[in-house]
């Protein structure tokens, strides 16, 4: 029963993609995309700044390289409906095909875990060059991308605890003065996120997007009520029941089951997608107000 199910819904979804194709929205950066531009302004003036560094080639190619995934932003498109399909095949089947599928269909999760990327090059930099010219720079970046990893296994603990690095190697800088002020800025851990995501919707106040909370909190609701309410009808009618006269208890359980598993799997997504965008927001809020910082 469960490989007819997953035969099924493969084939829905292999369907809606042939069918939804030749209006499935373009992946490509829109060249109006104003959260790229100014992610690539930033870019091509790091670059500039690590090149004027005397730091060896290999060096300057490392921390590049970091600042490029750091810099991947962009105002995501619309996803397809094919990858809302293949989202419910994974909550309703748990097998890992449609799992990786669902993820593959969707180019946003590729940004929401750049800064892991990011961090893993810059710490690896200064591991293996700790002497290297580009330590106050480096320290300064990782200071705000630690606000945005989701990994574990990295050296430090917290982004704080990479600024206090920086301020005490470095009390004199221009940049020393930057780091104290960047630990003032308002910022959400993808962490706390994951924890308050237990009950959809919560995830989502974390962040500030109260509608957005209020929204699924609401489908959550609904559809455990489409569990519960079956449940109690079919308890004090267990020596009544059949299955031709109550199979619509059965169904709305599993509907209910379905939407609710749907709506935590999403929730968790999403708040995920909502702490990088916040975090995002308060540094390029931050850059704007001070036009010299690094």
């Amino acid at each position: 029963m469960k490989l007819t199910i997953s035969k099924l819904l493969l084939l829905l979804i292999v369907s809606s993609s042939l069918i939804c194709g030749c209006s499935t929205p373009s992946i490509l950066i829109s060249p109006d995309d104003q959260i790229f531009q100014e992610s690539q302004l930033r870019l091509q003036e790091t670059i500039a700044k690590v090149s004027s560094t005397h730091a060896p080639l290999a060096e300057q190619a490392q921390f590049i390289q970091a600042e490029s995934l750091y810099r991947y932003r962009f105002e995501p498109p619309l996803r397809s409906m094919s990858s809302y399909f293949a989202e419910v095949a994974a909550t309703l089947t748990e097998f890992p095909a449609f799992q990786a599928l669902a993820a593959s269909l969707d180019i946003g999760n590729l940004r929401l875990r750049s800064a892991d990327s990011a961090v893993q090059l810059w710490e690896g930099l200064l591991m293996h060059h700790p002497k290297t010219e580009l330590r106050l720079l480096t320290l300064y970046r990782l200071g705000w991308a630690y606000r945005n990893i989701g990994v574990t296994g990295f050296p430090r603990d917290s982004s704080d605890e990479t600024f206090d690095v920086l301020l005490s190697e470095f009390p004199e800088s221009p940049t020393a003065a930057f780091a104290k002020e960047a630990k003032s800025v308002p910022w959400k851990s993808k962490e706390t996120a994951f924890s308050r995501s237990v009950v959809p919707g919560l995830g989502q106040l974390y962040v500030g997007e109260t509608k957005s909370a209020i929204i699924r909190l609401g489908i959550a609701t609904g559809a455990t009520a489409a569990i519960l309410v079956p449940a109690y009808i079919a308890y004090h009618r267990k020596n009544e029941l059949s299955w031709n006269k109550d199979w619509k208890l059965l169904a709305s359980a599993f509907t209910g089951f379905l939407v609710l598993s749907f709506d935590f799997t999403s929730s968790y997504e999403d708040s995920m997608r909502g702490v990088v965008d916040f975090n995002e927001r308060q540094e390029a809020l931050f850059n704007r107000l001070h036009p010299t910082a690094p």
